[in-house]
């Protein structure tokens, strides 16, 4: 089992991020959302030198996807991507998405959930009366994976392909856990966004909280997906990128964050490095699988999992 102090983070953060990995995409279609800045604008920058046959941009609006289709293609000369719009603290927006995908995609090698929002203050809810980092950050991001399964599953199945499912988390998950009072109540996600649950202190570890939830995701798709679809997970390492505008942590970012692109290396590791098998369910970091917290691994954190994705 892994346990990780801060210091053993800044020594593995001041090694160097590693090379990019390569591969041909041709044919295929990949999919980032969050993609207008930070590691996802440079994750979909990198599948575009890969030749994809399409890549969609999704961002909250089509105008903030068309501005990085611009970017994409200027520098890298890729003609063949597409904007989508939205919205993950939307639940309706979540389900509009998936009816025109179910539309306008024939298939979907990989799925990349990258979009994320780090609200540093007070409690916030969504229209749909979720707490907003939660929802934004691991409920929307699942129900979106789980209205695009029928696309993923066919073109599992109509292609001969094994297609990838990437979930941006985080190594912030080796420093917290879920609360053991959310995790006895009736219903954990319930009072996990509750706003008599979600106190200063509580929301100050929210960001890390949903991180943790999306590797819990993994697994659980990985439980009862077929063996033909890969779900993982990933760390891109603590890097400079939109996120950090809500709380900057000036001391950190002079002495060791990666630069956006060399974090974006790990989402590309995730879709397309490594053996399908080894990937399938794992947390990766620096291109290599790494064992989660112990937290995780307990009971208390399996029981946690069970309640929050059954």
């Amino acid at each position: 089992m892994v346990n990780r102090t801060y210091q053993e983070m800044v020594e593995e953060q001041k090694k160097g991020m590693v090379p990019i990995v390569r591969g041909d995409l041709t044919g295929k279609t990949v999919m980032v959302t969050g993609a207008n800045s930070g590691i996802g604008f440079e994750a979909a920058k990198h599948f575009a030198t890969m030749s994809p046959a399409r890549l969609i941009i999704v961002c909250r609006s089509v105008e903030k996807a068309q501005q990085s289709i611009k970017q994409i293609q200027e520098e890298t000369g890729y003609k063949n991507a597409e904007p989508m719009a939205l919205d993950l603290g939307k639940f309706s927006s979540i389900s509009e998405f998936a009816t025109q995908a179910s539309k306008t995609l024939d298939r979907l090698d990989i799925l990349v959930e990258n979009a994320a929002v780090a609200i540093m203050g007070k409690y916030a809810q969504t229209e749909d009366g979720w707490e907003s980092m939660l929802q934004v950050n691991s409920l929307g991001p699942a129900l979106h994976v789980l209205l695009l399964l029928p696309i993923i599953m066919n073109t599992a199945k109509q292609h001969s392909v094994v297609p990838r499912i990437v979930v941006v988390s985080s190594e912030m998950i080796f420093y917290a856990n879920i609360g053991s009072d959310a995790i006895a109540a009736p219903n954990t996600l319930e009072t996990l966004s509750s706003k008599e649950y979600c106190t200063p202190e509580v929301l100050a570890n929210r960001y890390t909280e949903s991180k943790i939830l999306n590797v819990m995701l993994v697994h659980k798709l990985a439980e009862h997906l077929p063996k033909n679809i890969v779900p993982v997970a990933l760390n891109p390492g603590y890097c400079l990128s939109g996120l950090q505008q809500a709380a900057r942590y000036k001391k950190m970012e002079d002495e060791f964050a990666y630069t956006s692109e060399e974090g974006s290396r790990q989402i590309i590791y995730s879709a397309i490095g490594g053996k399908d098998e080894e990937l399938r369910g794992a947390f990766t970091s620096y291109s290599q699988v790494l064992e989660v917290s112990d937290w995780m691994l307990s009971e208390e954190g399996k029981k946690a999992e069970d309640k929050t994705w059954v």
